[in-house]
């Protein structure tokens, strides 16, 4: 009875029963894999044929698309209109430089496997390649010697039929002063136009390069014909098989068997080609051993991790039962839903009372803990005295520092993550206070959506910068596409009453921080920013005057100057974004006393986004730019609105701009006074009358210096200034620039 009760309970094991379990599920996959490997081994054979049948089939496809992306490319040419300049006895040299970036625009692209391009101009027997223009025989006797073509036979290709030509295969080779050095082999293709019979492009295709690119097996026998029978290349091929049995044409199917040698032929669509690969019997047939070998590799291998992993798996989730019924024994126990197994009930009726409160009464201490130690921390940290004081003091044993995270979000975490900054930033501080935790005691706190602060107590805390910092940064890093942290380190601390003077030394590092999308570490030791200047009065006059008269280039420029100056003088991010708030309040009230669109203003100006989120001087750069674009678009608009007297200044200026033009002259001609002219032009326009003759004749002079070889001071004159000096000094003050410096900057740029 004993005995049975024995067998009874090993086979309600829970180990035996989940081993039997995994098996029951393995036996039919290798019964499966089985009669897999025996099906397949029957048809190995057909396989390995289909096998070569298919991949000469894609080879050729491959060929064939080349073929025809290299006669585009040649037709391409030959349609290029500057080559009728150059077949003459007198060669257009800019002609041909030209004609030779077109060709290295072709050769830059590495896998049409070309070496070189050759056009051949017949009449002035002169050929251009992306290396030089030199003259047929020169070239082809000297930079590209072969013994199957001369000088003579590539001129014969003027006579030859059909718009391409492929020819057979050959060595070339370059005459050096040191000798003779090898060039490479290469496939020569000419594509001819009827329409042109004094051109033809020359191809010359990297053999090499095309077996690499489009077999699948690289070092296997190739061969191709052309439509006469004449072999054009040959790689891979022995002696003996160079011999054929029989004419390449003469296959009828995909493949034939000769000799104890299969040959797999096809004709290419485009070209005509016939392509052949050769395979030796011996070869398939250790193909087909291979195959057998390593499906039965297979197969074994398959049942023995089978079987190993019905073995690992049943231990994995024996080995904890077992430990959880030892440990019951001891009152530590968790609960599980009723089983037939006896293990599982044994645990279940042990610790189905645990779970209803030990658990539940744990788990709530542990969170009012958490709490009070919480509230106590923020109390301390910010000085604040409350009722039963003892209950919240919060002691700190050993040396501590206080970490400040700032998180700053980029535009592209609005646009590509569905998540506000609340929860992103309590993922953050989850995430931080898990890995410090693992190198201190630690306690982390939200303070806003974007500060985080973390108390760090003892481990590596002696040293001048954590090194967990360090990896924390490089996981930061990893996301500063969606945000920039920056990590303020303060000093070390040993008693609890400095807390407070310890959270305000770490607010004050953190404005230390400059613009950048990678994570910064700011300590104490960091020396404080001394840069405080941001524009001149000068500049800020002249900024103002720009942006009134809509010189979108003068404001602009100016923009980027500063914040160029900013940044090369290592301002910090607050210094950077109060310069830009600085200009969106100009943008603002330039708006406002314009009487411009202020409703569609502030729509844009919300379209933009937080300025905060620019991260980088970039960033702000092309924040500055969009807003302050649009506002000079709005302010030509409201310029460009039919106004009969503002219409008439325009127009005498265009006209007379040579010679004197004074507010005098224009009211008189108007018949209203100089005065109430001046007041109405600034009222309309928000640029002062002198300013805007000024600003017509230097851009009218800008356009003279870049397209006419004119003297300064003949530009000057054209323009209405008689006084160079003048003239100079106003180019400057609008431009930033002195005339010559501008000229000589234009010249820079077209080169």
């Amino acid at each position: 009875m004993a005995k049975t009760e024995r067998l009874r309970r090993a086979s309600n094991s829970l180990f035996l029963q989940l081993l039997l379990s995994f098996l029951a599920i393995l036996v039919p996959l290798i019964a499966f894999f089985f009669f897999s490997f025996t099906f397949i081994t029957n048809h190995a054979t057909d396989e390995v044929i289909k096998y070569n049948t298919l991949s000469m089939n894609k080879t050729i496809d491959k060929y064939e698309n080349h073929f025809n992306q290299i006669r585009n490319i040649g037709l391409d040419l030959l349609l290029d209109e500057k080559l009728e300049t150059l077949n003459r006895p007198t060669i257009d040299y800019l002609n041909a430089r030209a004609l030779m970036r077109t060709i290295n625009s072709y050769l830059s692209h590495k896998e049409i496997a070309v070496q070189n391009i050759f056009i051949y101009l017949k009449k002035s027997n002169f050929v251009i390649s992306g290396d030089r223009g030199v003259r047929a025989d020169e070239l082809f006797s000297k930079y590209y010697m072969s013994n199957t073509y001369t000088p003579a036979s590539w001129e014969k290709q003027f006579s030859g039929s059909g718009g391409l030509s492929i020819l057979p295969t050959s060595d070339f080779s370059e005459k050096t002063v040191s000798g003779i050095s090898v060039k490479g082999r290469y496939m020569p293709v000419v594509i001819r136009n009827a329409f042109f019979p004094d051109y033809q492009v020359i191809v010359m295709l990297d053999v090499n390069l095309m077996l690499k690119e489009f077999q699948d097996s690289p070092e296997d026998p190739f061969l191709m014909f052309d439509k006469s029978g004449l072999q054009l290349s040959a790689d891979n091929v022995s002696d003996k098989m160079q011999s054929l049995p029989f004419t390449p044409s003469a296959i009828a199917t995909s493949h034939v068997k000769k000799d104890g040698i299969y040959y797999f032929s096809k004709k290419g669509s485009v070209t005509g080609i016939q392509y052949m690969k050769i395979v030796p019997d011996n070869q398939i047939s250790a193909q087909i051993s291979r195959f057998n070998t390593i499906l039965l590799s297979l197969l074994l291998l398959f049942a023995a991790v089978s079987v190993c992993a019905a073995w690992f798996f049943t231990k994995r989730f024996h080995n904890p039962v077992k430990s959880i019924m030892q440990s019951i024994q001891q009152l530590n126990a968790t609960s599980h839903a009723e089983s037939s197994i006896h293990e599982f009930k044994y645990i279940h009726d042990q610790v189905r009372h645990l779970v209803e409160t030990s658990n539940t009464i744990d788990h709530a201490d542990a969170r009012k803990n958490s709490l009070l130690r919480y509230y106590s921390f923020l109390n301390k940290l910010k000085n604040i005295n409350v009722k039963d004081q003892e209950f919240y003091d919060f002691n700190i044993q050993g040396p501590y520092r206080l970490l400040l995270f700032r998180l700053q979000f980029t535009p592209r975490f609005f646009q590509e993550i569905d998540a506000d900054e609340g929860k992103a930033s309590l993922f953050v501080r989850e995430y931080l206070d898990t890995h410090l935790k693992e190198h201190a005691e630690t306690q982390t706190v939200q303070l806003e959506h974007d500060l985080i602060l973390s108390l760090v107590i003892g481990g590596e805390l002696q040293e001048e910068l954590p090194s967990f910092l360090t990896s924390l940064k490089a996981i930061f890093d990893l996301d500063q596409r969606y945000w920039s942290m920056t990590i303020g380190v303060g000093s070390l601390y040993r008693s609890s009453s400095d807390l407070t003077r310890a959270y305000e030394q770490v607010q004050s590092i953190m404005e230390y921080r400059k613009l950048g999308n990678s994570t910064q570490i700011l300590t104490a030791s960091d020396a404080p920013p001394d840069y405080q200047a941001v524009m001149s009065g000068l500049q800020e006059q002249e900024l103002q005057a720009n942006l009134a008269a809509g010189n979108e280039e003068g404001v602009l420029r100016l923009i980027t100057k500063v914040l160029g100056v900013l940044d090369k003088k290592g301002a910090t991010a607050n210094q950077c974004y109060d310069f830009a708030e600085s200009i969106i309040q100009l943008a603002a009230k330039t708006v406002s006393s314009l009487q411009l669109d202020m409703q569609g203003y502030k729509g844009f100006f919300t379209s933009l986004g937080k300025l905060r989120c620019c991260c980088t001087v970039e960033e702000l750069q092309s924040y500055l730019a969009s807003l302050l674009t649009y506002v000079i678009a709005r302010i030509h608009e409201k310029k460009a609105e039919k106004d009969n007297i503002i219409a008439f200044v325009m127009s005498y200026t265009e006209q007379h701009y040579q010679h004197d033009i004074t507010l005098d002259i224009l009211s008189d001609k108007l018949g209203i006074s100089a005065s109430y002219l001046s007041t109405y032009f600034k009222m309309k326009t928000g640029t002062n009358f002198i300013d805007y003759i000024n600003n017509y004749r230097i851009e009218l002079a800008k356009s003279l210096l870049r397209a006419a070889d004119l003297r300064i001071q003949d530009v000057a004159l054209q323009v209405g200034y008689q006084n160079i000096n003048s003239f100079n000094r106003m180019f400057k003050k609008i431009s930033g620039v002195t005339p010559s410096e501008f000229r000589k900057q234009q010249f820079i740029m077209e080169s």
